[in-house]
């Protein structure tokens, strides 16, 4: 911001306030824009960290601007992901969340990063073999299949940590010359 000389007149102080209204506006746009700018690079950083729910999770961004800025990154589901199997006597099936796989994993695999009570290993409704090392077989239309579950991906994760590590930069750039 330039500096503001002042007289001791209504002419004078009245440009002081317009001129510090014109900073308030741009200060205000420009907090929006690093937000919005960060919350892109998490978005770009999280579709790089999907796994194989590529298709199943989508990441959206909402800046909301005021008196305080506030940027919100959102992953969800685009569709159900319904996981089918053979047991005894028919089939069973459970509904997986494609963002939920992605961030924590399931099964041996799943060593999170952080202690989130209700995630991780034996998520899964009805998991039985979720903490067996050895993991466990099960048989779909192609025939029988292994697993030890599958390892985390941390989209929302590393788009957290990529957003921190760029605020400097970005907060140089936009705020340059304001």
């Amino acid at each position: 911001m330039k500096k503001l000389v002042l007289k001791l007149d209504t002419k004078s102080i009245n440009g002081a306030i317009d001129e510090l209204n014109k900073y308030r506006s741009a200060l205000r746009s420009k907090s929006e824009e690093l937000v919005s700018r960060l919350l892109d690079e998490g978005i770009k950083v999280a579709y790089q960290h999907v796994g194989k729910y590529t298709g199943y999770v989508e990441f959206t961004k909402d800046v909301q601007g005021g008196t305080e800025v506030v940027g919100i990154l959102t992953g969800k589901d685009t569709q159900p992901f319904i996981s089918t199997w053979k047991v005894k006597g028919g089939e069973k099936t459970a509904e997986v969340s494609g963002i939920l796989m992605s961030e924590f994993g399931s099964g041996w695999l799943a060593n999170v990063i952080w202690n989130v009570s209700g995630v991780g290993q034996g998520t899964f409704p009805g998991q039985t073999h979720a903490n067996d090392p050895q993991g466990w077989y099960w048989v779909d239309s192609e025939g029988k299949h292994h697993s030890k579950g599958e390892a985390p991906q941390y989209p929302m994760y590393f788009a957290d940590m990529t957003m921190l590590s760029q605020i400097d930069m970005i907060a140089r750039e936009v705020f340059n010359g304001i």
